[in-house]
């Protein structure tokens, strides 16, 4: 990713649409309001859908995070659909005042980024984790998700189902 006038692009892995908590919350959003699900417009909708996710992100952890894209993999067996986020200087300064000394953090790190049977790690440990912005965010969201997922799913009203013209 690329940092860009004090504010660093990075990747938030939300669980993403495919067979996950998402999907079903959309899948009974059009079904609930009637929606023929040929005239969704699914590109749109998980837009709308990733923009409420973040606002909710930010309204918890007072941060101003912004939506940049849906990063999806052309395949979905190994990976899924992750929300291309920006955060401010002063918001990431805050995030590292709060988990760069925090023990259970930098042991998540040290444990979540081994190498081991089928992945090679080129981030192995948080002293190298530490060194590229992008990827101690996602692991920071990632730690952070484990603790505010169930506060951060979307109810009916939180967004929108945009159908075809």
């Amino acid at each position: 990713m690329i940092k860009t006038l004090n504010k660093t692009k990075f990747l938030i892995d939300f669980g993403g649409f495919y067979g996950s908590i998402h999907s079903s919350f959309i899948d009974d959003k059009i079904q609930y309001n009637g929606i023929n699900e040929d005239n969704v417009n699914y590109k749109e909708t998980y837009k709308d859908y990733c923009i409420e996710y973040l606002e909710l992100l930010n309204n918890i952890l007072d941060l101003n995070l912004e939506f940049i894209q849906i990063e999806s993999p052309k395949f979905y067996n190994f990976t899924n659909d992750k929300i291309e986020a920006e955060i401010n200087e002063n918001d990431f300064n805050r995030l590292k005042d709060t988990y760069l000394n925090d023990k259970e953090f930098i042991d998540y790190i040290n444990e979540n980024s081994k190498s081991y049977d089928g992945f090679m790690s080129f981030y192995n440990g948080f002293d190298e984790v530490v060194k590229e912005d992008e990827i101690l965010l996602q692991y920071m969201f990632n730690y952070i998700l484990k603790e505010y997922n169930d506060d951060i799913y979307l109810m009916e009203s939180d967004f929108e189902i945009i159908e075809n013209n």
